[in-house]
């Protein structure tokens, strides 16, 4: 049997086949076939006012898909991205990529493929982020300004992976950047989240 491309529940095959795999952030091409068969089966789906957002893995997917599918992947707001898994958990990325080559790590690092970013993107980290650390983002800026490219920077002074206490914060900037880029108008001036109650911030 095929495996089956996508999110996590699947069966072993998805789980052989991504194995050695994480630059392809859960089959990247498998989210763009589907996508595209959706809007070709749904003319209200707009594919020309695409994009995406992500929290901590879902960071690094939401730019790895601007950087390797941009003609899809117009808009993103990446949220404390571990965006180069050589510095992150060896815990985490070992267990999904195996021992590795150098060729195969270097591979999976969103910075090496900064030169590719052609849409409208927002990289949002916190100060204190001690999961993945704010250098993970501030290595990527590097990347993308030797790339001469336009992106938007936010670093919330203060918290943490989650963005515990300023996560009404985060998630307002992030409707409003998509809401900027995909639905071409200016969010409603004036409006504010409140805080989330204890223990329903962003988690990574």
């Amino acid at each position: 049997m095929a495996p089956r491309r996508g999110s996590s529940g699947h069966l072993r095959g998805f789980h052989d086949a991504s194995y050695g795999n994480l630059g392809n952030a859960s089959f990247l091409e498998g989210h763009v076939a589907a996508i595209r068969q959706l809007a070709c089966r749904n003319p209200w789906i707009d594919i020309d006012r695409f994009g995406g957002a992500g929290v901590s893995g879902g960071g690094f997917a939401t730019v790895r898909a601007m950087l390797t599918h941009a003609d899809l992947y117009k808009v993103g707001v990446a949220l404390c991205g571990n965006h180069d898994l050589r510095h992150y958990l060896a815990l985490w990325a070992d267990t999904y990529l195996g021992e590795g080559t150098e060729e195969q790590w270097a591979e999976t690092a969103n910075p090496n493929l900064a030169a590719n970013l052609t849409g409208k993107l927002l990289l949002v980290h916190g100060e204190l982020d001690d999961n993945v650390l704010p250098y993970q983002t501030l290595n990527l800026v590097d990347a993308l300004i030797d790339a001469d490219k336009d992106f938007d920077l936010l670093i919330v002074p203060g918290v943490e992976h989650s963005f515990m206490g300023r996560g009404h914060y985060v998630t307002r900037r992030t409707w409003d950047d998509l809401v900027r880029h995909l639905l071409g108008t200016q969010p409603p001036e004036g409006y504010a989240l409140q805080p989330f109650p204890a223990g329903t911030e962003l988690h990574g």
